[in-house]
């Protein structure tokens, strides 16, 4: 039995030094070679790879990290669930996306299919050692006892006011240093409208739209120029966000959670380029992140304090941030929505269903139906909403374009402009090209007839939709993909240049060095929070804690994200999911055991 425990571990290093040392590559063309011998051995050694001390290094270090495992963690391996092989899939697809552009370098030929089940097996070793390395470590901290005087004053009592000067005194000098703001591109669509320049839409958020534009103009009316109210616009959205933030800290303090949990969440919040980057980028999803922070934190009040004796005034603060988190941006109702739904079936309350289902929808529509009218604001275009079967279609279009006959492609030139124009528009990356095309004039009937077109197309060649929806979506599974850049929009609105001329590249410089820095990288990479994510969701299943319908939102953002134009380069839509998981980590298993928390909850689903 020991030898072959030492035979398996071996075995098991193999396969991680093979899975982390592949590379994709293309096909070979048997007539390239002499014979059938000269082609096998060819497809063999690409296959295996070069010899190289570096292969023997990664080699060795696997076998002595899983040796280590095994011996240090023992029965506590993780052993079952389907996230090691989630994982491994994910990781192994992006990398098919990311050097071949589809989904044939995992089962092109015989060869890429056998390698790719081995770099499957190596992966999933590796992360069933990987998860059981984290959760333990997380299960250690959550039971950490210690708590040193002068950080427990930092993170103790007084952690609202300390963690909120903490984050502005690291964000304001990149927000000085910018003056007088980074732009996104979106952001100045809505101070054009803001400012009358052009009409109102409600492709953004109209009350945000106001906002910013209210801003920006009395900061026009004291100083004479857009730039100081632009640079106010940007103090203040960094002031809603620091204090969300430090409501989480203060709510983990509260809640009894371990200092190494708190501290941790401070952490990330002062380390990852992400927070200070977007605090000083004036953009509509900060003001709406502080909208979602608040309601989570009133959501964890329900989990952890029951329903029981809620007083008016929690009811009336939940519909407010509910309905904030609805108009602030345009997918958030769908969030609040579900979140209600799913809160109604966990609870078996019906009185929830006004207050967190119904009620808020209601008011979100009305609110943005009111705006709009007073605006006279032009309608967004439902396009926006069919990302991923207008990337399928002009995917399809490309490769066998010429396989429709002249109806089909009059219903697609019904709804997308001109077939051929589709085609040539087409980036797996994004959508907006696609997108754009989008006439707004097609009815219930033309569109009716377009998905007829688009179904017939999938039972036709469905591996042309997979790979569609794969390139379109992979970048929120795949910790490989990069989404970690400054924005860089220009504009003769604002002076350009930052504080002292230049200033702006030099922060575009560090922003994106960042990226290149592996643990900074790891903190603001999309792929890693929707693993945290997932493996959260394992720890809530399994200990069939009530704290975990606190997930739903982000679950749903996740889905919100699929459906997204792209996530190319600055993953902005899985904001709601990279600035909340730092705190759900800290109540979700570290706060069970808290003061004035309790773990189960009459009419609660999950409970044993």
């Amino acid at each position: 039995m020991k030898a072959w425990k030492k035979v398996s571990a071996v075995l098991q290093a193999a396969l991680i030094a093979f899975a982390v040392q592949m590379q994709y590559s293309g096909s070979l063309n048997r007539a390239d070679y002499k014979s059938g011998m000269h082609y096998l051995y060819a497809q063999v050694t690409g296959l295996l790879g070069e010899y190289s001390v570096n292969g023997l290094l990664i080699f060795l270090l696997a076998l002595v990290f899983v040796g280590w495992m095994r011996q240090h963690l023992g029965k506590n391996l993780y052993q079952r669930g389907v996230l090691p092989y989630l994982f491994s899939f994910c990781l192994l697809v992006g990398q098919s996306y990311r050097q071949g552009g589809s989904f044939s370098s995992c089962f092109g030929d015989v060869f890429s299919a056998v390698g790719f089940f081995l770099a499957f097996a190596g992966y999933s070793v590796l992360f069933h050692y990987c998860i059981a390395l984290f959760l333990d470590l997380y299960q250690r901290a959550a039971a950490s006892g210690r708590h040193p005087a002068k950080a427990e004053a930092f993170l103790g009592e007084k952690s609202f006011r300390n963690v909120f000067l903490f984050l502005l005194i690291l964000w304001i000098p990149v927000i000085v240093l910018g003056y007088p703001g980074n732009l996104c591109y979106d952001f100045l669509g809505q101070v054009e409208q803001g400012l009358g320049m052009t009409g109102y839409s409600t492709h953004h958020p109209l009350l945000h739209t106001l906002i910013a534009g209210g801003i920006i103009r009395f900061g026009r009316l004291l100083t004479g120029s857009a730039d100081a109210g632009l640079f106010l616009y940007t103090l203040l959205q960094a002031v809603v966000l620091a204090a969300a933030l430090a409501g989480t800290s203060e709510r983990l303090a509260k809640r009894g959670v371990s200092y190494s949990l708190r501290l941790a969440a401070v952490c990330v919040y002062g380390l990852a380029p992400v927070y200070s980057n977007i605090a000083s980028t004036a953009i509509k999803d900060v003001p709406f992140m502080g909208a979602v922070i608040w309601y989570l934190l009133l959501l964890e009040e329900l989990a952890a304090e029951g329903i029981r004796d809620r007083k008016p005034i929690y009811w009336g603060k939940l519909v407010l941030a509910q309905v904030l988190v609805g108009l602030l941006r345009n997918n958030g109702i769908y969030m609040v929505v579900l979140t209600g739904i799913i809160l109604v079936i966990a609870y078996r309350k019906k009185i929830l269903l006004l207050y967190t289902a119904v009620l808020p929808l209601v008011l979100c529509l009305g609110g943005n139906a009111a705006l709009s009218a007073g605006l006279s604001a032009e309608k967004g275009s439902m396009g926006e909403m069919l990302s991923i079967p207008f990337q399928q279609t002009a995917r399809y279009l490309q490769l066998y374009g010429d396989e429709l006959t002249a109806e089909e492609r009059e219903a697609i030139d019904g709804v997308l402009t001109d077939a051929d124009l589709v085609a040539v528009s087409y980036n797996p990356d994004i959508a907006d090209p696609v997108k754009a095309l989008y006439l707004k004039d097609s009815g219930a009937e033309k569109l009716i007839s377009y998905f007829k077109v688009w179904a017939a197309g999938f039972l036709k060649h469905p591996m042309v939709y997979l790979d569609a929806f794969f390139a379109h979506v992979y970048g929120w599974f795949d910790p490989g993909a990069v989404n970690s850049i400054r924005y860089e929009a220009e504009s003769d609105l604002f002076r350009q240049g930052g504080l002292i001329p230049g200033m702006d590249k030099v922060l575009l410089f560090i922003y994106r060095f960042a990226g290149y820095v592996p643990f900074l990288a790891v903190l603001e990479n999309v792929g890693v929070y929707t693993w945290l994510l997932l493996i959260l969701a394992g720890v809530a299943l399994r200990g069939k804690l009530k704290r975990g319908v606190l997930l739903a939102p982000l679950f749903i953002s996740l889905l919100i994200c699929m459906a997204a134009p792209c996530f190319y380069l600055h993953p902005r839509y899985a904001f709601p999911i990279m600035f909340t998981i730092p705190f759900l980590y800290g109540v979700m298993n570290g706060g069970v055991t808290g003061e004035g928390s309790t773990d189960k909850e009459e009419g609660f689903s999950g409970e044993k």
